[in-house]
């Protein structure tokens, strides 16, 4: 059956900058790697745009960026997937976008959940693994990296768009994979999380997964649905977070997926 890989929050920065640039897979993800390599769909939050030179927005909070080359340790690891519906992926503009788009295409990595306008940016990704089309789609919080009609950005969070995307597309997947990009640092969700994500379920996604909180969250099934809470990060070396101890924990979520779009979730 095939299975599905998702990790949250991947910043190429600080002191695992030169292992990303290198490839050097083995010391960033250490006994994670054979997880990587028995997935057939290996996915991942981008949370830094990837630059050719430095052209940062005017907006509250870290601004992040970083050449190009820094793809080639995401590459090394064997993520084919990179989610950049996030709060950061406009922190260069839309030269910054463009550039992280080019470079993930040219290692052959999919991206979904950003790019020219809305309508690019609200497409939903169709993998085929074994018999089943799986179909991803990401979604952000309102802040400084939204799409609007005619400018680059991030595909934001709006469950009226929501709804028509998957009836749209419906006809072709099978199974649908949501990623969220919001909420608060909290271990618990807040009751109208809880609300969006049992709602996305109920109006199509087999599975929800909330990233962007960098502490592990719950999870929970609902109408035969996964829903995870937040993963915490999954690589993420930022100094005013080093002292956290929440900060140093997350996990990988497992869907292993049925021919009849069926699954069951495992936490790694």
């Amino acid at each position: 059956m095939p299975t599905v890989l998702i990790g949250a929050d991947i910043c190429p920065i600080e002191d695992n900058a030169p292992y990303f640039a290198k490839g050097d897979a083995a010391n960033l993800f250490h006994d994670l790697l054979p997880e990587f390599e028995q997935a057939d769909i290996v996915i991942a939050n981008l949370e830094c745009p990837l630059i050719r030179e430095s052209s940062p927005i005017l907006k509250t909070g870290p601004t992040f960026g970083e050449p190009g080359d820094r793809i080639n340790g995401i590459k090394a690891a064997g993520i084919n997937v990179l989610c950049l519906a996030n709060n950061h992926i406009l922190d260069h503009g839309s030269a910054g976008l463009k550039n992280t788009i080019e470079v993930c295409k040219q290692a052959g990595i999919d991206t979904v959940g950003a790019g020219e306008n809305l309508g690019a940016a609200r497409r939903i990704l169709i993998k085929q693994a074994g018999n089943v089309r799986i179909g991803i789609l990401a979604v952000a919080e309102y802040e400084f990296s939204i799409a609007t009609k005619n400018s680059w950005g991030a595909n934001p969070l709006d469950l009226i768009d929501y709804v028509r995307n998957v009836q749209e597309q419906r006809r072709h997947f099978d199974y649908l994979i949501v990623l969220v990009h919001g909420s608060a640092e909290f271990h618990v969700p807040t009751p109208r999380l809880q609300d969006t994500c049992r709602f996305l379920i109920e109006m199509g996604a087999n599975a929800v997964v909330v990233q962007h909180p960098h502490v592990v969250g719950g999870y929970e099934h609902h109408q035969n649905g996964h829903i995870i809470y937040g993963q915490g990060a999954l690589l993420m070396d930022e100094a005013i977070y080093r002292k956290l101890g929440s900060f140093h924990e997350g996990y990988l979520v497992k869907l292993v997926i049925a021919d009849d779009a069926t699954s069951r979730m495992e936490i790694v």
